[in-house]
């Protein structure tokens, strides 16, 4: 396919690594003059409980000036430490940390001020779009089993629980935490267990986890993934949607990976509608030895092989409801992280590195269907093993619309070290050229 030309500008620059992390959230602030990145010394191995990151503001207006203003020990390569703008609020941030116990909270920032403007008992995840209320996560239970998680402290396990012969007792004590971003009062609004019993018959040794909470654009529903390890040693992510209080709970059919809300009600995500394989695999079946190098090899497949035998593709789903639709079959064929532009006519995504170690930076339009590849980007640094794009230190593009959805940043190593970058999409957007 053809690439469009388009600028891309570095907002950072090394020695030193930057990034925002995942495609959910906007760095840009209300008046688009300022944006928000993290720093770090290294990407060659996974952050550890006393590694520090850095929260720095970038002016635009001034040459794309980096300020550091805080630091963090509450990160991940892929995630960050959920950094974020309040809504309604342009001068104050949230971020993760880890109070001077370890416990890891989150912590509301003034930038004009730079100074700290108060802790909160929980680390949180998402903002409520009134910006009124968080909602946190277990993020050492999420690291342990399988997410974008946070190192645990000393690096050891988490401690079993005294005092319970509950197998479940963790998760009925963990799950989605409501924070009062004014108080810091926290409080489990929907436990892990009654997540994974929701429309499931588990099994004692599945581990849920839950993560990838998204409000709507009203903020009346959420989505979540409710993620736990298959007898066959894959993963199962049940998509979930629920109230903000953890009420009216429903279960969309899909294994999902990456999502964004359309609107109050449509879900676009890349995931897996194959309700019949879903159940096999659950049942352990492809534990026989005779049966699992047929997982191995579904797992390998690419692009169309993949959306015709496996049921992989973008999918549209609908809140409380069990309708499916498939978006742009044959089109856009790889797994991505989609995000829909403020006024939800374009889909900016991206996808996982090919053969050539590259990674492709898409434009989708909505209206018409049509895909617009903006350009190609190396995804291994040199000097770093071959499958360091693979692993948990990998630069994943996460591209993300500013709040005009004229441009996009998207955090990137083909230059040899980790920055951000920016896209000026305005005059695509605006129909002022040609697509190719």
């Amino acid at each position: 396919m053809k690439i469009q030309p388009v600028s891309v500008n570095a907002v950072t620059r090394g020695p030193k690594h930057h990034f925002f992390g995942f495609h959910d959230l906007c760095p840009w602030d209300a008046s688009g003059r300022y944006m928000l990145a993290m720093e770090t010394d290294f990407i060659d191995r996974p952050p550890g409980a006393d590694d520090k990151a850095r929260i720095c503001v970038i002016d635009t207006s001034d040459s794309n000036k980096l300020s550091v203003v805080a630091e963090t020990a509450a990160w991940n390569f892929h995630q960050g430490a959920r950094l974020q703008w309040l809504p309604n609020d342009p001068e104050n941030i949230i971020y993760n940390d880890r109070n001077e116990d370890g416990k890891l909270i989150s912590v509301v920032f003034n930038v004009r001020a730079k100074e700290k403007v108060r802790e909160l008992e929980y680390p949180i995840y998402a903002i409520s779009p009134n910006g009124d209320f968080g909602l946190g996560l277990d993020f050492e239970r999420l690291g342990q089993y399988g997410g974008y998680g946070y190192a645990l402290v000393g690096g050891k396990g988490l401690p079993i629980p005294r005092g319970s012969d509950d197998p479940f007792y963790v998760e009925k004590s963990t799950g989605i935490v409501r924070v009062e971003l004014n108080t810091g009062k926290a409080e489990i609004i929907l436990s892990t267990y009654e997540a994974a019993i929701f429309k499931n018959s588990r099994r004692e040794n599945e581990h849920h986890t839950l993560t990838h909470f998204a409000f709507n654009p009203s903020g009346s529903r959420i989505c979540f993934i409710d993620k736990f390890r298959l007898p066959d040693g894959g993963f199962l992510n049940r998509f979930i949607t629920a109230n903000p209080d953890g009420t009216d709970l429903y279960c969309v059919p899909v294994h999902a990976s990456h999502f964004d809300w359309r609107n109050d009600t449509e879900i676009l995500c890349y995931g897996k509608f194959s309700p019949k394989m879903t159940a096999l695999r659950k049942a352990g079946i492809f534990k026989n030895p005779l049966l699992s190098p047929l997982l191995n090899v579904a797992r390998k497949l690419r692009g169309s092989f993949k959306q015709k035998i496996a049921g992989q593709g973008y999918l549209l789903l609908t809140d409380r409801s069990q309708k499916v639709g498939r978006i742009a079959t044959g089109v856009m064929t790889e797994d991505g992280h989609p995000q829909f532009s403020p006024d939800r006519k374009w889909v900016i995504t991206d996808t996982y590195p090919d053969k050539n170690h590259k990674r492709t930076l898409i434009l989708f339009d909505w209206e018409n269907q049509k895909r617009i590849d903006l350009g190609k980007f190396k995804s291994l640094p040199e000097g770093l093993a071959t499958d360091w794009d693979l692993s948990e230190m990998r630069t994943d593009l996460h591209p993300r619309w500013d709040r005009a959805g004229e441009s996009v940043c998207f955090d990137s190593v083909h230059e040899g070290s980790k920055q951000m970058y920016v896209v000026d999409l305005s005059k695509i957007v605006n129909n002022q050229i040609n697509e190719p």
